[in-house]
């Protein structure tokens, strides 16, 4: 009879590294939070002058919601959803 190797599998590492990218998580969630706030006392009086622009992307799943408040940022989050959807694309075929 030959004597068996017996390998003995370990979760120790492999938790520790996903309690640390929690760990990691929280506290991105709490600096994001501090830097609006942050922002928020430090920012001057509000302005009267002026109109505000912006657009942006929902995506879900794989499938991009586009919004703006005029055509050029409909464009730029058209663009940004395409470059999503290419990243998202590269991920999860390699």
């Amino acid at each position: 009879m030959y004597p068996t190797e017996v390998k003995v599998l370990s979760l120790k590492d492999q938790l520790s590294l996903v309690f640390d990218l929690v760990t990691l998580g929280i506290l991105f969630v709490f600096a994001g939070f501090a830097v609006i706030v942050a922002a928020m006392l430090l920012s001057s009086k509000p302005s009267t002058e002026g109109r505000v622009r912006g657009g942006g992307v929902v995506m879900i799943g794989p499938i991009p919601l586009v919004f703006g408040t005029d055509m050029k940022w409909a464009s730029v989050a058209i663009v940004l959803a395409l470059v999503l959807i290419l990243v998202t694309l590269v991920v999860n075929l390699t």
